[in-house]
């Protein structure tokens, strides 16, 4: 294995709790390979704590540094901000809540070696609640084929924070304000530009998540989601079919809040219906569906698109045509 290449390790910090913020870190810290530069975003100036807890780490490693944003940017901003600052050859992508594995970025870095065609790559993770117990497991499609299908048709299949790529690729695209969306509005950028993807069939990251959440429907930004997903979409298509040569400008969000009033009515029957299919309760989950088609069809349209789509493309992987396919669909 080669080992002159610096990682630098994007790390963005809001409100995190400390003891939860100091495993993230100490994660990262610990890591097998060792060439790192570890940059710590803090985007909320006014916590006292994690100020502290960042001056205390730059202090007692020098191979961390400090970031704090003189007001609140937003995530995309943030990551943004250290990608500017990043000098490695590969940027690896951290959440201030999860834990990657000892040997995560050494295992992504040797894989980026064996495959230099590949641009980004993520991993499967483990799914842990707040005291660090296992509740569950994220396995993604891995090819660069299923990939580029899911961001072409539905939506995005690579963890964000499992990210590892090549430092060319992030200071390209950068991230952009698609509320709730900025790391599909990356992918697909990416995709239309030309860059090549994979996921690694090996569980390297633990996702941190609210129990309840595990299997729940967010509420709150869900309409949001939707609207940019079609945003995102959308200026895929145009960038693609009129073969332009700069990628379109950032589109104003205006949406009508009485069709958001109707979207987001559905989204605790979603919940409800999830729950029905788990416990086999076939009358009810029968009963449920036709509530939800008959408010709003989209929620659920999406979320069947998804499931069909991976299951697709799973099958297409374990009998392994995926990469044959991608000569005659994907360009």
């Amino acid at each position: 294995m080669k080992n002159k290449d610096f990682i630098s390790v994007l790390l963005p910090l809001y409100n995190e709790p400390e003891n939860l913020a100091r495993k993230a870190i100490d994660s990262i810290i610990e890591q097998t390979y060792d060439r790192l530069e570890i940059i710590l975003l803090l985007d909320n100036p006014t916590n006292e704590i994690l100020k502290n807890l960042l001056t205390e780490y730059s202090q007692k490693d020098k191979r961390i540094i400090s970031v704090i944003n003189e007001q609140n940017k937003g995530l995309p901003d943030t990551l943004n901000r250290g990608i500017d600052i990043a000098t490695g050859s590969f940027i690896a992508r951290m959440d201030g809540d999860d834990i990657s594995a000892h040997d995560r970025l050494e295992k992504q870095l040797n894989y980026l070696y064996l495959h230099p065609e590949i641009d980004l790559l993520g991993t499967d993770a483990f799914v842990i609640n707040e005291e660090g117990e296992l509740i569950g497991e994220y396995h993604k499609l891995s090819t660069d084929f299923s990939q580029k299908m899911m961001l072409r048709y539905i939506t995005i299949n690579l963890i964000h924070p499992t990210w590892f790529g090549k430092c060319e690729l992030f200071k390209k695209c950068r991230y952009r304000n698609f509320t709730h969306c900025e790391d599909y509005d990356f992918m697909i950028r990416a995709y239309a530009l030309g860059y090549h993807f994979h996921n690694l069939k090996e569980k390297l990251f633990y996702v941190r998540i609210q129990q309840t959440s595990l299997r729940s429907v967010s509420r709150k930004y869900a309409y949001e989601q939707y609207i940019n997903t079609l945003r995102v979409k959308k200026q895929f298509k145009e960038f693609r079919q009129k073969h332009l040569k700069v990628y379109p400008n950032l589109p104003e969000l205006i949406y009508d809040l009485n069709d958001k009033k109707k979207y987001q009515s559905t989204i605790s029957l979603l919940n409800d219906l999830r729950e029905s299919f788990f416990q086999k309760r076939i009358k009810n989950f029968i009963s449920i569906f036709i509530k939800i088609a008959r408010k709003d069809f989209r929620p659920l349209e999406f979320r069947l698109k998804v499931f069909i789509l991976s299951k697709l493309l799973t099958i297409a992987e374990k009998i392994k045509i995926a990469n044959l396919l991608s000569k005659y669909i994907i360009s």
